[in-house]
């Protein structure tokens, strides 16, 4: 499989920390990046120590930060983080990391890749980086934490 560069939204580093997967994470063959307005915003987990991990931060130029305004409009986002994530995704034909619905809908309308916390789930069972049980177990933990899933692919066959 080649590697992505995953660019990641507030709510997927907050699920992952309450989920206790941070660090293997970063165990994986993907590059996960954030913007800066997304790293202002970490409290839980505090940014500096996901930049500690390996996460990358995507500077936005004032020019870009101008377009961002006029996105925002356009995808009808309340929050300039979110549409930071996505505009540096479209503009750099990155993969787009979220849980939120909105952002999901509007990366899938621009035909844009789009994962979530479920994918990164996949991917540390792929990788061999984490044992069922222990991706069963943060999983499970997930809900209780509002994570945001789809029940859908969340239902125990």
């Amino acid at each position: 499989m080649n590697s992505k560069i995953l660019v990641s939204d507030t709510n997927i580093w907050i699920d992952l920390q309450h989920s206790g997967l941070l660090e293997a994470v970063f165990r994986l063959p993907h590059q996960f990046v954030t913007t800066e307005f997304v790293w202002r915003e970490l409290r839980k987990p505090p940014g500096k120590q996901l930049t500690d991990l390996g996460l990358g931060i995507e500077v936005i130029s004032s020019r870009e930060t101008l377009m961002l305004f006029d996105l925002k409009q356009t995808l009808n986002n309340y929050f300039l983080a979110d549409v930071s994530c996505y505009f540096i995704a479209l503009e750099r034909g990155w993969a787009l990391l979220t849980n939120d619905g909105a952002l999901r809908k509007s990366g899938h309308s621009a035909e844009m890749e789009v994962r979530g916390v479920l994918w990164i789930l996949d991917e540390l069972e792929q990788h061999q980086i984490l044992s069922h049980i222990m991706l069963a177990d943060a999983l499970n933990s997930m809900p209780q934490t509002s994570a945001r899933l789809p029940n859908r692919e969340c239902q125990l066959v």
